[in-house]
């Protein structure tokens, strides 16, 4: 029997089981991957909308209720996520103009019309659940019915009204856009997805091998999910304080009529000239085109820093290539253990608490066929050795065979942790985002052999 849904969002926030996150990934990529594909054009922004909305179920997943369907609630958040990328890009085009991957707006009048996820996002939300689950995740009414907990009755009635909308909105189009609302996965969309989750949740660092992107776009839906809430808080406290000025007014209805015999008062002052008006409707012409102009500037200010984060992750991935860092520091430190590798295309960074952590990641990261071919391993000068002995022990064990090793300085007072690990990153020509100056390795790094290590002693 496959493991519930939510059995393996805990295995994999508790444990790091990658497996149940690739299997979430496997169940329901192809419906969050044609949601985003229909939306994007472009291939690399669809698979950040798709990346983006398994982020922002992890990060909701303590909030969710355990009996909702999860492949509806990651339908909207994939078609939420896209329409997000689209308005984003129409924003930067207004201003810089289009990309040249970007193509042109459809000149077909009927692309709007025949829109598969407005029709769906039009939908109620007991609507939707019952059309993406029967048509889109291919599961019969019966089966639809027991996970959304409702008779199968009753599950019909919802996905008939949903139908004859669809069919009102999309004419003679809605069963062919329904039977293609799937969409298989690219190679190692999938792999890719699971591995950045993993970055994520094994570092409590900013995680700097997530994409910019994708990190921004989890956040706006975030962020529209915590105004639905606002607004829908604030829509209660707006009747409460009306029905509140209600019952105050019919209170004093009596003495309102009793003062209406009491003198007027005072005339209120005349109108303001022509002149007065004129020079206002100016006044706000011309604050109306600073506030277009401030938000123009912002946009630029903002793309360029997004453009300027992606070719510095960009020159730190292309110089540590295909290799592995371990950055040994004390076991009593904050960052005992320092992995960096580039995921992604990106430069990630990664803490590894213990031993154990370690060999986990190093084994995963050494048994995926596009992973590093080389480890890189740096330590204090005066570090015991035989702590390095074990650390030597964990990567032997984890299936690397020989790794340079090089040493550094212990830091000065005031100097971090980090800043040691960036420095010994530049030493050895790998450069990175806001790093601390240039500093060098005691000595040439040596190469050795870790298989000695693997070996039980004797």
């Amino acid at each position: 029997m496959p493991a519930p849904d939510r059995n393996l969002i805990d295995r994999f926030l508790r444990e790091r089981d990658e497996a149940a996150f690739t299997e979430l990934v496997r169940r329901y990529g192809p419906v969050v991957w044609g949601a985003c594909r229909r939306t994007l054009a472009n291939t690399q922004d669809a698979e950040d909308a798709f990346q983006a909305t398994f982020l922002v179920l992890l990060r909701r997943a303590a909030k969710l209720d355990r009996d909702t369907p999860l492949g509806p609630w990651l339908y909207r958040v994939a078609a939420l996520t896209a329409r997000n990328v689209v308005r984003a890009n129409r924003r930067r085009a207004a201003v810089n103009g289009p990309m040249e991957h970007e193509p042109l707006a459809p000149a077909d009048p009927n692309a709007e019309r025949l829109d598969l996820d407005a029709a769906l996002l039009a939908l109620s939300e007991r609507e939707r659940a019952a059309v993406v689950l029967c048509h889109l995740q291919g599961f019969t009414r019966r089966e639809a019915a027991e996970r959304l907990g409702c008779p199968e009755g009753t599950l019909s009635a919802r996905l008939n009204r949903a139908l004859t909308r669809l069919r009102a909105r999309l004419g003679t189009g809605a069963p062919a856009a329904l039977a293609a609302g799937g969409a298989a996965l690219p190679a190692g969309l999938a792999r890719a997805t699971t591995r950045s989750a993993s970055v994520v949740t094994m570092s409590r660092l900013a995680a700097p091998g997530l994409s910019p992107a994708v990190a921004q776009l989890a956040d706006g839906v975030l962020h529209m999910f915590w105004m639905k809430k606002m607004m829908t808080a604030a829509a209660v406290l707006v009747l409460l304080a009306g029905a509140g000025v209600f019952t105050f007014g019919t209170a004093g209805r009596t003495s309102n009529a009793a003062r209406a015999t009491e003198p007027l008062a005072a005339p209120a002052p005349p109108p303001a000239s022509a002149e007065d008006q004129k020079d206002a409707r100016r006044i706000d012409r011309l604050i109306a085109n600073l506030e277009k102009q401030r938000m123009l500037l912002g946009v630029t200010l903002e793309n360029l820093k997004a453009e300027k984060m992606k070719l510095e992750e960009a020159n730190a991935a292309l110089e540590l290539g295909k290799d592995i860092e371990v950055f040994v520091s004390d076991k009593e430190s904050s960052h005992p253990l320092v992995v960096r590798e580039v995921v992604n295309g990106r430069a990630a960074e990664v803490t590894c608490r213990d031993l154990d952590s370690l060999t986990a990641y190093l084994r995963r990261a050494h048994a995926d066929p596009q992973g590093p071919k080389g480890l890189r391993i740096i330590a204090y000068k005066d570090h015991a050795a035989e702590e390095l002995r074990e650390v030597f022990t964990a990567c032997a064990v984890s299936g690397f065979a020989k790794a340079s090793f090089g040493q550094v300085g212990r830091p000065s007072f005031m100097m971090s942790t980090k800043s040691v690990v960036e420095m010994a990153n530049k030493s050895y020509g790998v450069s990175e985002t806001r790093l601390a100056p240039r500093a060098k390795l005691e000595q040439k790094p040596d190469e050795i052999d870790l298989r000695q290590y693997a070996a039980p002693k004797k």
